[in-house]
């Protein structure tokens, strides 16, 4: 952040910023796709300007693309513009994964992600129908106001709404109420989310663009390339999930075949295969010897789901800590029963790898004569007091865009009757804990109705007294229109935010139980989950496996014809899967690319699910593609990548 920034931040807040988004502050492209700017969901990135660098709003689409004159509902989107004042006229559009994710809630993420693209381009993306903050056309406020409670403590899981193998009666009451909103949930499918692709790139003014998806963003991106093809100019697929394939009835498919990439790695790498010879014979009498209780680790028996843990979880923390180097001695260990200081570190880490700090900087740079040890340790402080002005900038930024939203998008009086409420309603908890229940049933109620002061002075009377009362009536009176508005806004953002969990699994669910049931079943589930090589992955998964087609229960499906049927397209394609994803099996990313005449894949070491987040030549890779779709690229990414194999001293002794 420099003096440029800050002063192009005052022009922005005063309203003297130039019109970078014109046509789009002006509705959009096209009147019959109309744009409306909405205030940017926050949080996002620090170096982010309103108006200036992004721009924030909602674009109006049928709901039933066949229908284009019914129902109509909102999509949420963002432009990030190019820092080039000679950007290429094709943004690349970023699809979500999911079914259900938001990419607002992982803005800042996004924005580190796709820097390299927006050098060139700018970037697009929008939380689909049934996603996200765009979600809220089939949400069910009165079904989850039952649950209030519980989703306050966080106590509200997606389990709440699954069965085992039972309809889920949280899912099937909020489906009758979505039935009778008039919302057609059949109509929250991929189909009508490929053809919003064009539709929002119309509305947007970008005749020509390249999508990248992640997961359930492959899945979207081939669907649009089958039904929505027009202005496609080039398609990244990245942790890939054909439609054709059966996604959950494959679920252990993801674990079996993690193992299976490191005991490849290994082999044929002798600097682990030597030490670890047989790996997958011996992670197999691992798993069995845990299933029957024989492994035993600080006086406690491991289960077969802590064997399997390494595995699956280098996926879910920091790109570039993975785990791989450490799991051939973690087998063995467990194999041997005899020392283990593997598994005492991972255990004790709770399998999380932790990033390097001043400590370990500093025992590195011991090898290093001392005038360059003192260097170091200046480079370190100059580190620290770096990432401390980061973390300064960030909560100033924050601070500034929460008074800006208080003064033009809530109005200071609802953000007055916000805290003062919020403080009487601590107090009725304080004095009368068995009222909260009964409190967060009528607020989350709130978010259904239309705004009226009438509506709040409700609430409050219901829930207050005394002093209390009279001042928070007298704070709605005074409210304007607009402030009356804000209020409920206020109340719609922070209820959202203890319901995301709920609403997630629900947005999933609208997708993949209409969609691909009974092309997936539980018994089919069962039967691959029996034919794997590796035995008892059964305990990883069954229990996820039931929940979900215990939920899938309350639905109607609604398969289509040639849904599960591989895309058939020359439009060219880079198709990416990481050896590590236990999400979307690496193989995967072949499989899609069955019919697809003009792509290109490759399989991504030390990487799991969106191989563009843990290693940067994936950008390069795709910058360079997307720069050039006709270009061959080389494997030069994966040749880069290598695994410094952990070798215990018992190992070394031993060989």
């Amino acid at each position: 952040m420099d003096f440029r920034f800050i002063f192009t931040l005052i022009t922005a807040l005063t309203g003297n910023s130039g019109d970078e988004f014109a046509t789009l502050k002006a509705g959009g492209e096209n009147p019959q796709l109309p744009v409306t700017r909405i205030a940017c969901p926050r949080p996002f990135p620090v170096n982010e300007i309103e108006g200036k660098t992004v721009f924030c709003g909602t674009v109006v689409v049928p709901e039933d693309h066949d229908k284009p004159e019914g129902r109509r509902i909102a999509l949420k989107f963002m432009v990030m513009k190019s820092w080039s004042q000679y950007p290429e006229p094709d943004p690349l559009v970023y699809l979500q994964g999911g079914p259900g994710g938001s990419a607002f809630d992982i803005l800042n993420k996004l924005g580190k992600v796709f820097e390299p693209w927006r050098k060139t381009r700018d970037i697009v993306f929008w939380d689909q129908r049934s996603a996200g903050i765009s979600g809220h056309s089939v949400n069910c406020y009165k079904a989850l106001s039952t649950n209030a409670l519980k989703i306050a403590k966080g106590e509200f899981t997606i389990g709440d709404m699954q069965g085992p193998q039972n309809e889920s009666t949280t899912v099937a009451a909020c489906l009758k109420e979505i039935e009778a909103a008039g919302i057609d949930i059949s109509k929250y499918n991929t189909r009508e989310n490929a053809l919003d692709v064009h539709t929002v790139m119309q509305a947007l003014g970008y005749p020509v663009y390249n999508l990248y998806g992640i997961s359930y963003g492959t899945k979207l991106a081939l669907e649009t390339m089958r039904v929505s093809p027009q202005g496609i100019r080039s398609v990244i697929i990245d942790g890939v999930a054909p439609p054709w394939v059966h996604l959950y009835d494959t679920f252990a498919l993801k674990t079996a075949e993690t193992i299976d990439h490191v005991v490849d790695q290994c082999k044929a790498d002798e600097t682990c295969n030597k030490p670890f010879p047989d790996l997958d014979k011996v992670i197999v009498e691992t798993l069995q010897r845990a299933k029957a209780g024989k492994i035993i680790h600080q006086g406690k028996p491991i289960a077969v789901t802590t064997v399997l843990r390494p595995f699956e979880e280098r996926n879910t923390h920091d790109e570039n800590l993975s785990m791989t180097p450490y799991i051939p001695a973690f087998i063995y260990e467990l194999h041997r029963g005899k020392e283990m200081p593997t598994v005492d570190m991972l255990v004790a880490r709770d399998f999380v790898m932790p990033k390097a700090g001043e400590a370990d900087i500093a025992a590195a740079a011991t090898a290093l004569p001392k005038e360059q040890q003192s260097l170091i340790q200046t480079l370190v402080d100059n580190a620290e007091i770096s990432q401390r002005i980061d973390r300064s900038n960030q909560n100033v930024m924050a601070e500034l865009r929460e008074l800006v939203d208080e003064g033009s998008q809530f109005g200071p009086v609802a953000v007055l009757f916000d805290k003062e409420l919020e403080k009487a309603l601590r107090a009725v908890k304080s004095e009368d804990p068995s009222k909260l229940e009964s409190i967060l049933a009528d607020y989350v109620a709130l978010q259904n109705i239309e705004p009226s002061k009438e509506a709040l002075a409700g609430f409050v009377t219901s829930h207050t007294k005394g002093e209390t009362a009279k001042r928070l009536l007298t704070l709605i009176d005074s409210m304007t229109a607009t402030e009356v508005t804000g209020s409920f806004a206020i109340i719609k953002r922070d209820a959202a935010t203890s319901e995301k969990g709920f609403f997630e699994g629900m947005y999933l669910f609208n997708y993949a139980c209409q969609e691909d049931i009974p092309y997936n079943s539980y018994e089919g589930y069962k039967a691959y989950t029996a034919s794997l090589k590796y035995p008892h992955l059964a305990d990883e998964w069954d229990g996820m496996a039931s929940g979900f087609f215990g939920a899938c229960k309350a639905f109607k499906p609604h398969p289509r014809e040639n849904w599960h049927m591989p895309v058939e397209s020359d439009i060219p394609t880079l198709s990416i899967g990481g050896l590590y994803d236990s999400q979307t099996p690496a193989s995967w990313a072949h499989v899609a690319v069955e019919k697809l005449t003009n792509a290109q894949v490759f399989l991504i070491p030390e990487a799991g699910h969106g191989a563009v987040l843990y290693q940067s030549c994936v950008a390069d890779m795709g910058v360079a593609f997307t720069n050039n779709p006709k270009r061959k690229l080389s494997d030069t990414c994966v040749r880069s990548i290598k695994v410094n194999w952990n070798i215990p001293d018992w190992a070394k002794a031993a060989n």
